[in-house]
């Protein structure tokens, strides 16, 4: 089966369903820069995206949010929670590269490497990239229907209503397999490009996950082997990449992330030397749900800002919705 005919059983659910690129969080809680120390934030000319830094001088981030920016228009963040504190403190970038392959109708290939030009401050730590193995044990977790064995960060959408976060902010999905997920099967056939192209995860009981806004972010999976590893087998595999026009967070649509086991190899091609594992540490249980946290100490509010006092930069591409969030002002 040829690749245009393999896929055109999700363009044409996309057409229904509809999927919307750039997503943000919604629902969930706040999480401290130590939790997520991987997490970037990318200025693009004044829009917001997310990416995930994989060694010292490299960065991953979704490719629709770079197709169009060259390396002297981006700026990376590194190292806050709270997004008032990124005046002064950027990275420049020394190059951008997108995935040949990437698709702006289909999403899929929806990766983009970014090398820094600049240090990482201090408290910035990389993650490590999912391997064949670690996939492999994903597929398999994910066939159990295991609950909340998903991390995904960001900063944006506090609820559905258009109030977005100064503050980072962190929820939980359930990883769905490939034969569930309504993004990589078409009335039970598996579309095989899309499932490697694609990992899916949603709640289907709680209202929480990705909307409209930054991509690119990071979405982390834990080893289960490797858990009492100093990096606590934390695994970065995936990328923020789209949601559901219906809506956000919608119980019955599983949220779209570029599945990274996929484009490991192109990865590490792209870069000086290749990839290889970062040898980190991390003290934070990120998989405790019962933890909480409040960037403003108990008393503090999150910080929201109405999304009408907010830029966007969006367009129309195809089946999708293209919108990357300003900085607030």
């Amino acid at each position: 089966m040829s690749l245009a005919a393999a896929i055109s059983p999700m363009t044409a659910m996309a057409a229904t369903e509809g999927a919307e690129k750039s997503p943000r969080i919604v629902g969930g809680g706040f999480a401290p820069i130590s939790d997520a120390p991987w997490q970037v934030v990318l200025d693009l000319n004044g829009a917001l995206c997310g990416g995930a830094i994989i060694s010292s001088g490299y960065v991953l981030t979704a490719a629709h949010c770079v197709e169009r920016a060259s390396a002297s228009n981006i700026t990376v963040y590194a190292g806050i929670e709270d997004l008032n504190l990124a005046d002064g403190n950027g990275i420049a970038v020394a190059s951008v590269v997108t995935n040949p392959n990437y698709n702006s109708s289909t999403l899929t290939a929806d990766v983009a490497l970014i090398q820094l030009a600049g240090a990482l401050p201090s408290n910035a730590k990389p993650i490590q990239l999912v391997d064949s193995d670690d996939q492999g044990n994903l597929d398999a977790e994910f066939a159990l229907a295991e609950d909340q064995n998903l991390y995904v960060s960001g900063w944006g959408e506090t609820s559905t209503d258009g109030n977005v976060s100064r503050y980072l902010k962190r929820t939980y999905l359930d990883g769905v397999s490939d034969n569930s997920c309504g993004w990589t099967n078409s009335n039970g056939v598996l579309i095989q490009a899309a499932a490697d192209a694609y990992i899916c995860g949603n709640d289907p009981l709680v209202s929480t996950g990705v909307c409209s806004g930054d991509s690119g972010g990071p979405l982390v999976w834990q080893a289960p082997s490797n858990a009492s590893d100093a990096d606590r087998g934390y695994r970065l595999v995936g990328l923020v990449s789209f949601s559901s026009i219906r809506g956000c967070a919608l119980t019955d649509v599983e949220d779209g992330f570029t599945q990274l086991n996929t484009y490991r190899d192109w990865i590490s091609d792209n870069m000086n030397g290749g990839y290889s594992n970062p040898n980190v540490s991390f003290d934070a249980d990120i998989f405790d749900a019962s933890r909480t946290y409040s960037p403003l100490g108990d008393g503090g509010g999150g910080g929201s800002v109405s999304l009408y006092a907010l830029l966007l930069l969006s367009f129309s591409l195809g089946l999708s919705i293209y919108s990357r969030r300003r900085f607030p002002s």
